[in-house]
């Protein structure tokens, strides 16, 4: 305990305050104190309004009180002093000659550490501050090695959470590399993912892993043959069948399940570290070609069936092929428009109502990227920043009437 005290607690003297609204009791007490402890400042009140003015003010690490007071009560001062989080950690020993039982009891509920009659026996009086300000200091050095612990939790946090976005951020490069148009696009369904999320009003921790969802729910294509990446023209049915396992090849990569997982010592698991972030990226990964009626792939989830996060991206990934045509051709018949007839049988009802009713949010947000030249790649290293907060101002012409009736149907 010393060695803890020396190096959390600052070394000063221990401040207990007296009251009682009899100066002679006063001094008494303060002679008693004095008499045992000189290496305690001790202050001494006898009105009850200037004592909880000064209690608010400094720093007292005891109060010695008397309940029968004129105006406030040693009791009234107690249901102040928990009320107020300045006072509510200093412990109290009352000290009254009124001494009856629900008396004693009201004070304890109160939060007094103890009750003495008068007149008070002195050692007793100097034992029980003792315990009690070394109860204090306990909790004063609890307080200190919690804030201690909890700067350490939070760098190591900090530098767990470097260390997983650098993995995410590795990842995106392979898709850069492997494919340019590839990544504009996982960057445009990203924005659009997350612009969606902040309309159905998810909180701003689900809307950042959707962003970063959506920049990776086509991360399988890589493991696709570079003649399907780049292909121009139409897929043969063999091709498309192909070119479907990349849900099931993103997820792998995500959740690190491999052929060689079962080689990881006992106990361990490759998904057991995983971030929420990459742990949503999976779910979309494998989720976001899964149609509402339950005719999409890999699984044929149905309804609420399919997550969340899953059917946000499914709709922003549709949203980006309705503006982007030409360059999905090969894919026409695998592409639901979210404007369309079938886009209540492809996706979430509730996010086709939240995409009509903002439909030209995402125009302008479209017309946006169109003035951004592909090679900018300076571009690509900040698009969160660049673009999610400016759905705001494209949403202008939207009526707060209009989003709450989307958002209620």
């Amino acid at each position: 305990m010393e060695i803890l005290r020396s190096v959390l607690l600052e070394n000063r003297k221990k401040r207990i305050l007296l009251l009682d609204d009899e100066p002679a009791v006063v001094r008494s007490l303060a002679r008693i104190i004095n008499q045992f402890h000189r290496d305690w400042e001790l202050e001494a009140v006898t009105d009850p309004e200037e004592a909880w003015l000064r209690l608010q003010r400094d720093r007292f690490d005891v109060l010695v009180t008397d309940v029968r007071m004129p105006k406030v009560t040693g009791l009234t001062l107690l249901e102040r002093m928990q009320m107020d989080p300045r006072t509510a950690c200093i412990p109290v020993v009352v000290v009254t000659g009124w001494g009856d039982y629900e008396t004693k009891l009201r004070a304890l509920e109160l939060g007094a550490m103890d009750l003495l009659e008068k007149p008070v026996e002195p050692r007793h009086l100097v034992t029980r501050l003792q315990q009690v300000l070394r109860w204090k200091e306990g909790q004063e050095i609890l307080a200190a090695l919690n804030v201690r612990l909890r700067r350490i939790l939070d760098r190591h946090l900090r530098e767990l959470a470097s260390e997983r976005m650098g993995t995410i951020l590795r990842l995106l490069i392979v898709i850069q590399q492997r494919n340019p148009d590839l990544a504009l696009h996982s960057m445009r369904v990203a924005v659009y993912s997350k612009v969606l999320a902040q309309l159905l009003k998810l909180e701003d921790s689900q809307c950042r892993e959707i962003f970063w969802a959506g920049m990776l729910h086509d991360v399988g294509k890589i493991a696709l043959p570079d003649a399907l990446l780049v292909r121009a023209g139409m897929f043969s049915p063999g091709e498309i069948t192909i070119w479907q396992k990349h849900c099931q090849y993103g997820e792998q990569i995500l959740r690190g399940r491999t052929p060689w997982s079962g080689m990881l010592p006992t106990g361990e698991d490759s998904d057991s570290g995983t971030s929420s972030i990459v742990k949503t990226a999976a779910q979309v990964a494998i989720s976001h070609h899964e149609r509402w009626d339950g005719t999409g792939f890999p699984y044929g989830l149905e309804g609420g069936a399919i997550p969340l996060p899953g059917r946000i991206v499914a709709i922003a990934d549709a949203i980006d092929h309705a503006t982007r045509p030409v360059a999905w051709a090969h894919l026409s018949s695998l592409v639901v428009l979210p404007a369309s007839e079938e886009a209540h049988k492809a996706f979430d009802p509730r996010m086709v109502e939240v995409f009509r009713c903002h439909e030209e949010v995402f125009r302008k947000l479209s017309d946006r990227f169109r003035r951004i030249p592909a090679d900018n790649e300076g571009w690509l290293a900040s698009v969160d920043t660049q673009l999610c907060g400016e759905w705001q101002d494209a949403a202008s012409s939207d009526s707060d009437e209009s989003s709450a009736r989307c958002l209620s149907e």
